[in-house]
């Protein structure tokens, strides 16, 4: 292995195993979830709630970024902070609206085809996120000069303080006996509070002198060019779940033993996705390789993501083949019986999903390299179409289950990377025939 490619490893690896890291809080909260009385029940809320309020939360994912390029000084910092709680206030509006107003009862009903008490329970888990999107969205914005100063160690100590105080309190509401509803989301509000208090301290301490000779006030417009298509993208990203969930509550509306149990279905399907992230979240760090790396060697970029991807894609199959699916699910996530065997069905289509989100990942790193982030929106719009027109097709056949329902996001995870793909050959093919036309008027 050169030089080159050993530096990528370093560069890498510490990115994936920060990824995988993240999601254990939910590993947590759904084991927490499971230990109730009513944990299948309580789960499939938690999963539902989650798919609503992961649209608003989503949008604020590339904030950091946002961050690392515009902020240069005082004036610079001020605008996009600015931006920052203006754009979070706005999103967290129709979060107040669904879970605090009558029109949250009106409207998710359309969504899933669940019974009123049912969407009683997904609206009080989305009434307590309501505070969160302001929070995670100044603690991102931090966050992104912590990591423009280079302090991308105090980054990780970041999250890792964060997954300790949720897993802290979510102890604590066990031991305390509160209700499933608080003892999540109290222990999410608070363990992001302490995240962006820790942040602010950090970057007191720790950031770097803004560059005066570069600062400026910012128009919001200008903010606005830079950040709104990746709020997008983002957005059409997290509404992937939430259709394949439709339509799975759509299968048993009424809840008719002779039917589908689709509590089952639903909880077994959120386990398996959130098994197939410890892997995905690394390959999701090829778009950060590619834009260091990618544009000076792109060659040597392409072979570390085929090893890395097949490396990531064994180690998962063997996973699910192993004694280790069971201990994930059943050991850390409390699932037994039939939850247990149904995730583990679930599991199989997903192995595909490291592959797959490699060349979607390959494809959106050549995008922001080449600074064409329309065709991500694109690809985020044929990842949702293609699955809104699938999954009916599916149900009308009796082919739907927890099973297709996996295989439908590989599947929706394909559309995306085909389109951006094709997008990315037509303008290649374009730009070199008006080279050639070029050259032939010379």
């Amino acid at each position: 292995m050169g030089r080159q490619q050993r530096r990528y490893w370093r560069f890498y690896w510490p990115l994936a195993f920060m990824g995988a890291l993240a999601f254990t809080g939910r590993l947590v909260q759904n084991y927490v979830l499971l230990g109730y009385e009513e944990g299948v029940q309580e789960l499939v809320l938690f999963a539902l709630a989650l798919a609503i309020f992961g649209p608003f939360r989503a949008s604020l994912i590339f904030v950091p970024q946002m961050a690392n390029v515009l902020v240069r000084g005082p004036k610079s910092f001020r605008s996009c902070l600015r931006f920052v709680l203006i754009i979070s206030l706005a999103l967290t509006l129709p979060v107040v609206l669904l879970g605090w107003t009558p029109l949250g009862g009106l409207v998710l009903p359309y969504v899933y085809d669940v019974g009123p008490e049912r969407i009683a329970g997904i609206r009080a888990y989305v009434r307590y996120f309501t505070p969160l999107i302001l929070i995670m969205g100044t603690a991102g914005f931090l966050t992104g000069l912590l990591i423009q100063a280079r302090r991308t160690g105090l980054v990780t100590l970041l999250r890792m303080v964060n997954i300790a105080l949720l897993v802290g309190l979510l102890s604590l509401g066990i031991s305390l006996g509160w209700p499933p509803t608080v003892t999540i989301c109290l222990s999410m509000l608070l363990a992001s509070v302490g995240h962006l208090a820790l942040a602010g301290l950090l970057l007191l301490k720790y950031g770097k002198r803004a560059e005066v000779c570069e600062d400026r006030t910012l128009p919001p417009g200008e903010i606005a060019v830079f950040f709104l298509p990746m709020v997008a993208t983002t957005i059409l990203f997290s509404m992937s779940r939430p259709i394949i969930f439709k339509f799975l509550t759509g299968l048993n509306p009424t809840g008719d033993p002779g039917l589908p149990d689709v509590d089952l279905m639903i909880a077994a399907v959120s386990l398996a996705f959130t098994f197939n992230m410890l892997f995905q979240a690394a390959i999701n760090q090829f778009r950060n390789l590619l834009v260091t790396f990618g544009r000076d060697d792109p060659d040597g970029v392409r072979r570390f993501m085929r090893r890395a991807t097949l490396i990531v894609a064994a180690v998962m199959v063997l996973a699910v083949a192993s004694p280790f699916a069971g201990f994930f699910l059943h050991t850390l996530q409390g699932a037994g019986g039939d939850l247990l065997r149904m995730a583990r069905q679930a599991l199989w289509p997903l192995c595909l999903a490291p592959i797959v989100v490699a060349w979607r990942n390959y494809c959106h790193g050549i995008t922001m390299i080449e600074r064409r982030t329309g065709r991500m929106v694109a690809g985020g719009i044929a990842r949702n179409v293609s699955v809104a027109l699938c999954a009916p097709v599916l149900v009308w056949l009796g082919l739907y289950s927890h099973v297709s329902a996996a295989a439908m996001l590989v599947f929706a995870f394909a559309a995306e990377a085909l389109t951006v793909a094709v997008l990315m050959r037509r303008s290649r093919t374009a730009t070199l025939s008006t080279d050639a036309t070029s050259d032939g008027g010379q």
